[in-house]
Parts: C-alpha cells; sequence; structure tokens
C-alpha cells in the first residue's frame, strides 16, 4: 500500500480572495485578471497582497533588524512534529497562561510545532474576529520559548491584542528564533495524537513573512 494511501492531509489554510479579511490597517487584497484564455489565450492574475495576508507566518525580520527572513531559513525549519492545545475553554481576552501550559510539558518536549486551539476561526469574515480573542501571557510565551520548538501557531489574527503596540508575545518568540503561524483554521480536525505539519513560505529576500499553505499530515493509524 502506498504511503498517501496512508496519509491525511488536514488543510489549515484560508483561501486567498479578493477583499478577504486583513489586519486592521492593511491595504485590501486585491486580485487582478490581467490576461484570460479569450483575449491572450492563457489566464494569469496579479495579486496585491501584503506577506502577512491569510494564513501566514511570521519570521525574525517582521521586528528584528537582521532577523531571520523567509530567505535565509531554510526549508526543514517549516517543517516538523506538531501539536495542538486545545485553549477553546479560555474566555475571551483572558491570557493563556504558563499554569496550563505546564500541565504539558512532556508532549510538548516531544513536538516542533504548537497550534493553540481556540476556536477563534469560527469567527473569519466577521467584525468579532479582530477583537477579543485569547492569546498568552508574557509568561506563557517565555515559558515555550525556552523549548526546542520551530515554530508556534495559533487561529486567530495575532499573538497580541489587535490594539497592542508593545506587540510583547511577538517579541518574544520572534527573538527566540521562532516563527508564528497566524490565521490557522481546521484545528479541531488534527488528530490528539499527532501529526507532522508543515507551513513552507514563499522564498521571498529579506522576507519578513510569507502566506503559507499550512497543512496537518497525519499517518492513517493516527500516529506520527
Amino acid at each position: 500500500m502506498s504511503f498517501m494511501a496512508l496519509t491525511t492531509l488536514i488543510d489549515l489554510t484560508h483561501e486567498l480572495e479578493s477583499g478577504m479579511p486583513v489586519f486592521p490597517g492593511s491595504k485590501p487584497v486585491t486580485f487582478i485578471q490581467e490576461s484570460t484564455l479569450n483575449t491572450e489565450h492563457f489566464n494569469e492574475m496579479r495579486l496585491n497582497i501584503s506577506t502577512h495576508t491569510g494564513t501566514h507566518i511570521d519570521c525574525g525580520h517582521h521586528l528584528f533588524t537582521g532577523g531571520n527572513s523567509t530567505s535565509a531559513m531554510p526549508p526543514g525549519s517549516f517543517f516538523g512534529p506538531g501539536m495542538v492545545i486545545d485553549c477553546r475553554h479560555f474566555p475571551s481576552e483572558e491570557n493563556i497562561t504558563r499554569d496550563y501550559l505546564q500541565k504539558l510539558e512532556i508532549p510538548i518536549r516531544s513536538s516542533e510545532f504548537i497550534l493553540l486551539h481556540t476556536g477563534w476561526s469560527r469567527y473569519w469574515g466577521t467584525p468579532q474576529y479582530f477583537s477579543r480573542f485569547p492569546v498568552m501571557s508574557e509568561e506563557a510565551a517565555s515559558y515555550l520559548a525556552s523549548f526546542r520548538l520551530k515554530g508556534i501557531g495559533c487561529d486567530a489574527i495575532s499573538f497580541d491584542p489587535v490594539d497592542s503596540e508593545s506587540l510583547p508575545v511577538h517579541h518574544i518568540l520572534l527573538s527566540s528564533g521562532l516563527i508564528l503561524i497566524e490565521n490557522l483554521v481546521n484545528l479541531e480536525k488534527l488528530s490528539e495524537s499527532g501529526f507532522i505539519f508543515s507551513c513552507l513560505p514563499l522564498r521571498i529576500k529579506d522576507g519578513d513573512g510569507s502566506p503559507v499553505r499550512a497543512v496537518g499530515i497525519m499517518t492513517g493509524n493516527g500516529n506520527r
């Protein structure tokens, strides 16, 4: 039996399209049909998007001069064993705590990507998506940064409140060499027993981030 016959790929990515949700204050996404089959005999679109559109990664260059960029990081930086942490019981605007994460220390140590499932993706496309979502406390962020992780993801617009100017959680995690994956979806479909996470970005020179096609890869028996 082939590898693919034993494998399930879960798409964790929002669709890119004109007029899609963007971070408040960002320019809108527009797709322009520049060529068509009827005129030039081929279809081609021009995409006007930022590096932080839709399901995307942040890397160190987003906040730090000389920080990791999408072109400098090897492909393996965006691929590895993943773990979902269910944070749906945290009320709106309540911090995800270090104490809660510490109870999961053993499985965290065997993972390279931690995905925080807040359930906020259900508000995608509504005004509620941009406010009151749970975020980690600074202590919780520092705790996760102490592990040998490659990245941390969430199903919300940001790791800090939208109105935050200092972005403390971003600073803690990105300064530790982690990548951040924002605007994930379908985290409830991932196996609790483990999966491989992939979020390969465009290889943008000096890129501070990039849209990604994030997927969770599960084998037929639910084990990674």
